[in-house]
């Protein structure tokens, strides 16, 4: 039995914060939300102190709107499984939204050119919990979902295992504004908790006795990537590693950007 978004109501349900980091790369929440407000098209530039070095070597430059897609990919994980090496495409197309420079090195972030997804389960408790792109699991089911999200949509839409998120490729239909219903919202008071995503229900099935959802994350998602020095036209995603070393630092520049962008206002 399944459902999807053209046959019935949206669906609006939070998710819940655990295994979000696999597919929103250690995105500061509020990060997630400044993206929403996009400044005007003008280069807005920033220089702010950094707080790990104590020295001005951060800068943050925000860049205006492109359609110009920019892959980002992943470095090579000889941990991966054969169904992860066979389903992924290694990168993800991103439209550049900022550059930042820390530590004399140039970081861009971009946002998924694609419809951002995550294929997701209720627990025991009624979270709905993304199951994590490198999950076994995920290797059973992607193959699934790819095979009905085709049935369901022919060509407008295809499922992608794509670095980082799932991503959603062509045309999805989107609904009148009259077939949203707050009686449908988890979060029926509009207040949402930091540490959880707003998402999308598309289209729900079984597998094994489970039932699966495949959600659309309404939440804007950024991904960082550094220049290939090999191929300067694209940009390597950052490793676990790199991303707790300079997340803290693009987190104080988008906050000293959202407070001055508040100061102009």
């Amino acid at each position: 039995m399944m459902r999807s978004l053209v046959q019935s109501l949206v669906l609006i349900a939070t998710i819940n914060v655990v295994g979000v980091q696999s597919f929103i790369t250690s995105t500061p929440s509020f990060v997630r939300t400044q993206i929403t407000e996009r400044s005007s098209p003008s280069v807005k530039t920033l220089l702010t102190r950094n707080a790990h070095t104590g020295d001005s070597s951060s800068s943050l430059l925000k860049l205006p709107d492109s359609d110009i897609p920019i892959p980002f990919a992943e470095t090579k994980n000889e941990s991966a499984t054969p169904e992860q090496q066979q389903q992924s495409t290694g990168f993800i197309e991103c439209f550049a939204d900022s550059v930042a420079i820390v530590k004399g090195v140039e970081y861009t972030i971009g946002t998924p050119c694609d419809y951002a997804v995550a294929l997701c389960y209720f627990d025991d408790e009624e979270n709905l919990v993304p199951i994590e792109l490198d999950d076994i699991m995920m290797d059973d089911i992607f193959p699934i979902a790819e095979s009905i999200v085709e049935e369901e949509f022919g060509e407008e839409l295809v499922l992608v295992r794509t670095p980082q998120t799932l991503t959603l490729v062509g045309e999805l239909e989107e609904g009148e504004e009259d077939d949203y219903d707050e009686e449908n919202s988890i979060d029926q008071d509009g207040a949402q908790d930091e540490d959880e995503e707003e998402v999308e229900i598309l289209l729900t099935f079984d597998h094994a006795g489970q039932e699966v959802n495949l959600v659309k994350i309404l939440d804007p998602v950024l991904l960082v990537g550094k220049e290939d020095e090999n191929s300067p036209e694209q940009r390597i995603l950052l490793t676990e590693e790199e991303s707790d070393s300079i997340m803290p630092v693009l987190e104080e520049l988008f906050l000293e950007q959202s407070l001055e962008e508040d100061e102009e206002d």
